[in-house]
């Protein structure tokens, strides 16, 4: 089957076009992960890496799926 997406070709390294999705999901991650540290949001949380983890990996797969 064909791939739609080629590597991502950065200084002579190819990187998978995952790579790209993490990326921007990393990028819209970092402010959200601070509004969340501003308005004290682990006192409502039972587990709080797990938590970030899973809204880290909702936010990707939303990612992945808009591009």
């Amino acid at each position: 089957m064909y791939s739609l997406y080629k590597e991502i070709n950065f200084c002579g390294i190819f990187l998978p076009p995952f790579f790209l999705s993490l990326l921007i999901a990393g990028i819209i991650y970092v402010p959200l992960h601070r509004l969340w540290d501003r308005i004290n949001l682990q006192r409502w949380v039972w587990n709080r890496p797990v938590f970030e983890l899973a809204l880290f990996v909702i936010l990707l797969s939303v990612v992945t799926f808009i591009l």
